[in-house]
């Protein structure tokens, strides 16, 4: 079931990308007002990656982005930052963060622990309590949330660089 509306006016480039993201950030809303945290932090993790795959795959990107993805390979999300890290190994300021590519990375260590720890325990060992559980799965779907808005300010100023550098012969 369509969690946002359908566009009433017409859209200039990726309509289809344009209608997925209303989409992604309408159920990012609605997972997130009915404590539904897993569903918020799988929608950001996949909004994030997106917006570094287009960073990553753009025409003066290195080749070994390239290679990676070559044959439509899927590139985990950890690899993702890995080669975005590459192209910028001191990192990148950006909004409240004074490295993007480090808070992503530790909001994607948390994301993990969120997505595991409802059931998942070593052999004979409790699983986290729920209240315990579904609190940190919320702070988790918090800071998601701001760091997808964040990447996604970020590649849009990258593209609007990208734009107006001047073209090499």
């Amino acid at each position: 079931m369509r969690k946002s509306e359908p566009v009433k006016q017409e859209i200039n480039g990726n309509s289809e990308k344009y209608e997925s993201y209303r989409e992604a950030w309408a159920r990012i809303k609605q997972a997130k007002d009915n404590d539904f945290f897993l569903e918020a932090i799988t929608i950001q993790e996949s909004i994030i990656s997106d917006r570094l795959i287009s960073f990553l795959s753009r025409p003066d990107a290195s080749d070994d982005f390239a290679e990676a993805r070559e044959g439509g390979r899927f590139i985990s999300f950890s690899n993702l930052i890995k080669h975005w890290r590459s192209e910028f190994p001191t990192g990148i300021e950006s909004g409240k963060y004074s490295n993007l590519i480090n808070a992503v990375d530790k909001w994607r260590k948390a994301r993990n622990a969120a997505i595991h720890t409802i059931v998942k325990s070593d052999p004979g060992e409790p699983t986290k309590q729920i209240d315990s559980f579904l609190q940190e799965a919320k702070k988790v779907a918090e800071d998601g949330e701001k760091l997808a808005k964040e990447v996604c300010a970020w590649r849009q100023r990258e593209k609007r660089k990208q734009a107006s550098a001047p073209v090499s012969a």
